[in-house]
């Protein structure tokens, strides 16, 4: 064998084991590149699970905020209407005298007098705040025309209380009644 011919299998050799280390990286390479897109591939997977659960979660929220509102809604409208209850069950008695033998029990329904609070000389004697409610003048007199005279001698439009005298009740002393004091106050 000649020179040349060791030279020529010399670098028909290099060149294979070239191409061998070569071939070797490229697939070390290709293993890489398949493991790092098996990882991206499995935190993407990851990430649109999460994207979904988070999908999910908005529509709980969603959901949940429109149970809220109609929540919101009910205990809105329940408690204008226990409100309503209160202030149609709630009155203030105002009563003048007190049961004596000879006396009759009488009943006058009582009323802010419209516009009152907007004149200028306006001294009101009672709150104007209770007439929400219902108000009512509990008289003790010997007659009706008696207890019409007390009522409108205290409650009058000078101090913006307008008396109904046409439904004044004229009731029996009971036990409560025979009892109860001059005063203002709400049962």
């Amino acid at each position: 064998m000649t020179s040349e011919m060791l030279l020529a299998l010399f670098s028909i050799g290099a060149t294979l084991l070239f191409l061998g280390i070569r071939r070797g990286l490229l697939l070390r390479t290709e293993r890489e590149i398949r493991r790092c897109g098996a990882t991206l591939a499995a935190e993407r997977d990851a990430l649109e699970a999460q994207a979904n659960e988070l999908e999910a979660m908005q529509a709980e929220i969603e959901a949940m905020k429109t149970r809220l509102a109609e929540l919101s809604t009910d205990k809105l409208v329940l408690s204008r209407r226990s409100g309503k209850r209160i202030a149609a069950t709630r009155r203030f008695i105002h009563e003048i005298g007190r049961h004596e033998p000879g006396r009759n029990h009488f009943t006058f329904r009582l009323a802010m007098a419209p516009g009152f609070t907007a004149r200028p000389d306006a001294k009101a004697v009672v709150h104007p705040a209770i007439w929400r409610f219902a108000n009512e003048a509990q008289v003790w007199a010997s007659d009706f025309a008696a207890a019409q005279m007390l009522t409108r001698n205290i409650f009058h439009d000078g101090v913006g209380v307008t008396v109904s005298g046409e439904d004044a009740d004229d009731k029996a002393p009971t036990g409560l009644e025979a009892g109860a004091g001059a005063g203002v106050g709400a049962p």
